[in-house]
């Protein structure tokens, strides 16, 4: 893994998400390296096979934000591109010295996230007047986790970061995407899912299909094989089979008392 310190010139930047007015990403890579990951794409590099392979830590971020967090209120999203609690976090406490500012701040603030570092700063979390936590949690089972998110924390230490949360008081709910056909769209493997993340204590699940993207192809092709990644990819695409998910998810999920929404 290469890691290396940079300078940035913006803290925030306008998010065209859903539901966010501004997006804060304290690292530019990531070290979970997920092969559905699209970030390669959105920051448009060139060599994305290096995607999972190096981290640059924007050092300068919480400075920044200390400034700019003066002039704007809204919603900020922290990890629209890369997880604010990889690995690098460990050592570096960007994302932490960001909290801080934003525990003072007047807007309201998301943090996405898929470890459970996290838990690390319950103590400023909870000082935060309009703050929820999302976790991404796609799957329970722990072998395809490791192979399609090969350097994030497991499902379990991330379910158990989720109950510690939401036993602090903090609002919690969960991101279950990409579903990937043939690979975690099993209505055992979804039940599994929210079943556990209900009784972790998330407020709601927000469900994603796989969007396909031109290096994301290739990546699904070198992980899975041509005539697997060509199933998943006809699949990915096909209205029919993403509609029986939505109407499995709203079923798992009003069972077992969640809210419910199809991702944008």
């Amino acid at each position: 893994m290469k890691l290396t310190e940079v300078k940035a010139s913006t803290a925030l930047n306008p998010s065209k998400l859903p539901g966010l007015d501004y997006a804060l990403n304290p690292y530019r890579g990531c070290s979970h390296g997920c092969v559905y990951c699209y970030s390669s794409d959105v920051l448009r590099m060139d060599n994305w096979q290096d995607w999972g392979n190096f981290v640059e830590v924007r050092k300068n971020i919480p400075v920044l934000l200390a400034k700019q967090k003066k002039k704007i209120s809204g919603v900020i999203g922290m990890g629209t591109v890369t997880d604010p609690y990889q690995q690098a976090e460990d050592k570096s406490r960007i994302t932490r010295y960001c909290l801080e500012q934003l525990a003072t701040s007047k807007s309201s603030t998301t943090v996405q996230t898929k470890s459970d570092l996290i838990i690390r700063d319950i103590d400023i979390l909870q000082r935060m007047k309009n703050v929820e936590v999302i976790f991404t949690i796609n799957t329970m089972d722990e072998i395809i986790a490791r192979k399609i998110e090969p350097g994030a924390p497991s499902p379990q230490r991330r379910l158990e970061a989720l109950r510690q949360l939401s036993e602090a008081g903090i609002k919690t709910w969960v991101f279950l995407g990409p579903i990937i056909p043939q690979i975690n769209d099993s209505s055992d493997s979804l039940k599994k899912v929210v079943r556990q993340v209900k009784d972790a204590g998330a407020g709601k699940i927000m469900y994603d299909r796989l969007r396909l993207k031109p290096n994301l192809e290739e990546r699904l092709r070198m992980l899975f094989g041509y005539e697997k990644a060509n199933q998943i990819f006809r699949l990915a695409n096909d209205k029919e089979w993403y509609d029986n998910i939505s109407i499995e998810m709203k079923i798992l999920c009003d069972d077992a008392g969640l809210g419910v929404e199809r991702a944008f």
